[in-house]
């Protein structure tokens, strides 16, 4: 089961980056709260709109400063008419690979969450919160993300952005973001 999902998480990331709608490439430095280590984390991201639907894929990969790699992929989806007073919720399914901040062999999860965002001078402003939801195991990590961030264009189809999120539960980080987003 768990190299089937796997399989299909990665069949999944590839159709979704060679027809996404954009691509995002972020840098975060992340401080770790209450004895958690620090890391730098790198993100990819890439999102598709089909109709009302949109899906998005992002993989991240922390290192860590004492030494040590954590990386988890995520995919999730959510439906624009769903929305309710512009917060539009979403579901999806993740795999932590295990390494710093999971069991070594790593494990699946659910997620669900919800977004919300507005136009603000030049830019976009985006806000959302997201949790692990269904692990394997009772002891696999559990994690809440709030995020905001804000996008400016710097180019025909070209953003620039930086954004802030904070992780409590089990992982408690707060990290601060600057990235690019890539439109096509």
């Amino acid at each position: 089961m768990k190299k089937f999902a796997i399989a299909s998480i990665l069949a999944a990331a590839a159709m979704a980056v060679s027809a996404a709608d954009f691509v995002q490439v972020e840098q975060e430095n992340v401080i770790g709260r209450q004895g958690a280590g620090n890391s730098a984390a790198t993100y990819l991201r890439a999102g598709k709109d089909l109709g009302n639907y949109s899906l998005g894929l992002q993989s991240r990969t922390a290192r860590f400063d004492a030494g040590g790699t954590a990386s988890s992929l995520e995919g999730t989806l959510s439906n624009k008419k769903v929305s309710v007073l512009g917060i539009t919720p979403f579901v999806g399914v993740g795999h932590d690979f295990g390494g710093a901040t999971a069991a070594a062999s790593g494990f699946n999860y659910g997620l669900v969450g919800a977004t919300t965002g507005a136009k603000i001078g030049p830019g976009f402003a985006l806000a959302g919160v997201k949790t692990r939801v269904l692990r394997q195991n009772d002891s696999d990590p559990k994690q809440t993300v709030g995020f905001v961030s804000y996008s400016v264009p710097v180019a025909k189809d070209v953003a620039f952005n930086v954004g802030a999120s904070r992780s409590g539960q089990d992982i408690k980080e707060k990290g601060y973001s600057a990235g690019f987003t890539f439109s096509f």
